[in-house]
């Protein structure tokens, strides 16, 4: 049998860390062309190796952009929260100072 090319693929399926019914599958498929000297077996290992550390390399990237866009929303979240806190306690301030002005606490 005279092998002249082999393909491989790799492929991860694993949840969304943060939402519910949600999968990720990052996934690559590679081909070499073999030449008469090539040894079948050890390129399709070889390639195969590859293959997956791409994937795995890429599963890795998303996870950790996933992770950072979801500090941001958690942060951003408790800046408006924080805000709003202030808004309402300067609220209640000014309300109590025009009531009583004698109060001269700065």
């Amino acid at each position: 049998m005279n092998i002249v090319s082999i393909t491989v693929s790799a492929g991860r399926t694993f949840n969304h860390p943060y939402e519910q019914y949600s999968n990720l599958r990052p996934e690559v498929s590679m081909t070499a062309e073999l030449n008469g000297s090539d040894d079948p077996d050890g390129v399709t290992k070889l390639l195969q190796a590859k293959a997956e550390g791409l994937v795995e390399d890429h599963k890795r990237g998303l996870l950790a952009s996933i992770e950072e866009l979801h500090k941001l929303s958690e942060y951003q979240a408790a800046v408006r929260g924080l805000q709003d806190q202030l808004k309402r306690t300067q609220q209640q301030l000014d309300h109590i100072r025009s009531e009583n002005p004698q109060l001269q606490l700065e």
